[in-house]
């Protein structure tokens, strides 16, 4: 039907637009954090690349329930605005049809965000995982750069280098710090040289003019200078990442008695609830009188978001420390409300039906 295709069109574009946006800010965010460790050589520019667009993947399940929102309140305030939607009331179309060509809509987004959110961001998770890995495991060797403190949570280890060659080999300004419990030791010298793979599992690090402090916790601290003597550093490998709560399968969550697992599959199972309850809200929130403005309701309608969406983090929360079992409270809390919200369309839409016999009986 004509009205219906209007109707479709009038919240497809702004939904387009707004989503759109919303990525792009997403997107900005996200590449900021990520160049900071670019910056400090802990990520290749293709890994920021690959990151990034992981990122705005995981963050589609979220995003597009708002831009939905965003885009029936925007689309139907405008129709309320021009008076479009009284001249369809005029013509007999009740606000009860045009919820047909509305909730096709949301529910073809709710079926989106339910792929997005069961199998699309696990792998996505999956993957930026395995990309940390790797570049934490080459980050200690094969990314330092000149003039800045590094410090390897894996090794406990802090390394600075004030020179560093364009060979990548010879070194100036050395200073290595290694922690591993209460024992402390130092090492400083004034020049020297890094071979990869000096043996086949081994890189090599020969020291020149070396001072060397050791303190332990239990015997004798330790200080030497040497003219010369070789560190061996073991080949770093991609650990495996293991289990993840965020890259699990659905299948291993609902399988898990883990509050956190259990949290994790009530999100993932909420987002594409989320998603037709807040389009449904949309409807009666962007009705406004003529010449009211299309906005009038837009800030109204923000607060209900942020709310729904700062309890549901919360009730999320609770269960991932087992002080509660469910977050469905509050999705049932959103459609309670819009329970109200429609009460007074149906109470007109039968007045109008008794109306409408009344004169047939008359």
């Amino acid at each position: 039907m004509i009205i219906d295709r209007y109707l479709t069109r009038e919240v497809l574009q702004p939904l387009l637009a707004i989503c759109i946006a919303l990525m792009v800010i997403f997107i900005t965010y996200s590449l900021s954090r990520f160049l900071v460790d670019a910056n400090a050589g802990l990520l290749r520019p293709a890994e920021v690349a690959q990151l990034t667009a992981l990122k705005s993947l995981i963050s589609l399940d979220v995003l597009l329930p708002l831009s939905l929102f965003l885009a029936v309140m925007t689309g139907l305030g405008r129709l309320y605005t021009d008076s479009e939607i009284y001249a369809m009331r005029a013509g007999g179309i009740s606000e009860i049809r045009l919820l047909r060509p509305l909730m096709r809509l949301a529910l073809g987004i709710a079926i989106v965000v339910a792929l997005l959110s069961g199998w699309v961001r696990p792998w996505a998770y999956a993957e930026s995982y395995k990309i940390r890995a790797a570049a934490e495991a080459s980050a200690e060797t094969g990314r330092i750069r000149e003039a800045q403190f590094y410090t390897f949570d894996e090794s406990r280890r802090t390394v600075f280098i004030d020179h560093i060659a364009d060979n990548g080999q010879d070194l100036k300004g050395i200073f290595i710090r290694t922690r591993k419990g209460e024992d402390l030791q130092v090492i400083t010298a004034s020049k020297g040289v890094f071979n990869y793979f000096a043996r086949p599992m081994f890189h090599s690090l020969q020291l020149f003019d070396a001072q060397v402090f050791k303190k332990v916790e239990d015997g004798i601290d330790f200080s030497a200078e040497f003219g010369s003597f070789t560190l061996w550093l073991p080949v770093q490998t991609a650990q495996d990442p293991g289990y993840k709560v965020k890259s699990a399968s659905i299948t291993a969550l609902r399988h898990s008695p883990s509050p956190p697992d259990r949290a994790e599959l009530q999100w993932r199972l909420s987002t594409p609830i989320s998603a037709l309850l807040l389009a449904l809200a949309a409807i009666p929130l962007s009705r406004s009188r003529p010449r009211q403005g299309r906005y009038a309701k837009m800030l109204l309608a923000l607060g209900i978001y942020a709310v729904y969406f700062n309890l549901l983090d919360v009730s999320r929360s609770w269960v991932e420390q087992g002080s509660s079992d469910f977050i469905w409270w509050v999705p049932g809390l959103l459609g309670l409300l819009v329970t109200v919200m429609y009460l007074p369309i149906f109470r007109r839409k039968r007045s109008t039906t008794e109306d409408g016999e009344d004169h047939a009986e008359d």
